[in-house]
């Protein structure tokens, strides 16, 4: 079975091009169309994979040869498209984070239910080798319960375009509904739940603006979640990095033992009874159209839905709601 998908939106252009490569190039899946309202963005990376495309979004979603979208517009305009493709019967990767509000992120959860799609967030990377990896020790118990846990990512400010510098939808608040926090945080947040095995009971934290006062949105955001567990886990998250010196960590204690990674480094450290043990950092890659094409062959239902995606969003606008402004 070929599995037939057109990408709605380039906007999340960092998302969305390595999707449709991925897709064009599958052995399983065909790339049927490129659609974007910027014809000389959807022109360009059409070009690049040989396959047509358009600025009309119906054209995928009226398109009976089309099986699957996977959408990466901004987040303003994803639920529409996404309730659209539901109704057309076509399946689902959606742009991160779900919707600007929980009550948008509601008519998607309806939507999908009502249509009996398979929805995959694309915010849960939870299949990739280091996600994989990271289950294993958690969930085989050598670290033991985990009790803490602290994520954090710096970056700049998102291009608005490869190879391009300027202002995005990225810092829109009415197309985004945050900025360097949510932009990242929402991978975080699912990868969270999914490793502590627990739903948030509290988050608060702060906000603000540290080093692009002109944003409308923040460029920092730093959470604390309390777990219904018990577990409290921090969140950071930023747009405050130069570019070239972004790096993403993540430290897991538990009652036998520590897990660490750090990009800067390329490690995945364990430490037990025996102290710290050193190995290669495996790859964190995007493996949504991997999820999408076992969920839809019926071999293997996707760990994250439109309902992880919903959480996702709601522990992140309770930030939002609960944080004070820096």
């Amino acid at each position: 079975m070929t599995l037939k998908i057109a990408v709605l939106g380039l906007d999340h252009w960092y998302a969305a091009i390595p999707f449709a490569r991925a897709t064009a190039d599958g052995p399983d899946t065909e790339l049927v169309l490129v659609v974007d309202a910027d014809a000389a963005r959807a022109q360009e990376i059409a070009d690049e994979l040989q396959v047509p495309w358009s600025t009309d979004f119906d054209a995928a979603l009226t398109n009976p040869d089309v099986d699957a979208v996977a959408c990466f517009t901004s987040v303003d305009r994803s639920p529409g498209l996404c309730i659209a493709a539901a109704a057309a019967g076509k399946h689902i990767v959606a742009v991160k984070p779900l919707a600007l509000t929980r009550e948008a992120g509601a008519e998607v959860v309806a939507a999908v239910e009502a249509a009996g799609v398979v929805f995959v967030p694309s915010e849960a990377r939870r299949t990739s080798p280091l996600a994989r990896e990271l289950s294993r020790i958690v969930h085989s118990g050598s670290i033991g319960t985990l009790t803490s846990g602290t994520f954090a990512m710096h970056s700049a400010v998102p291009a608005p375009w490869r190879d391009r510098r300027g202002d995005s939808w990225w810092v829109d608040p009415l197309r985004a509904p945050g900025g360097g926090w949510v932009d990242h945080a929402v991978y975080q947040i699912d990868r969270m739940r999914w490793l502590f095995g627990s739903e948030v009971a509290d988050v608060t934290g702060v906000y603000g603006t540290l080093r692009h006062p002109e944003l409308r949105v923040e460029d920092y955001g730093h959470a604390i979640v309390t777990l219904e567990s018990g577990a409290v886990v921090t969140v950071e998250d930023t747009w405050i990095g130069n570019g070239g010196d972004s790096f993403t960590t993540m430290h897991l204690v538990g009652t036998a033992g520590s897990v660490h990674i750090d990009t800067r480094n390329g490690a995945l450290e364990v430490a037990g009874s025996d102290g710290w043990a050193s190995t290669p950092l495996p790859a964190d890659t995007f493996d949504t159209r991997d999820v999408l094409v076992r969920a839809v062959a019926g071999e293997e239902p996707p760990s994250a839905d439109v309902h992880s995606a919903l959480a996702t969003l709601d522990v992140a606008l309770r930030f939002y709601e609960n944080a004070a402004r820096l």
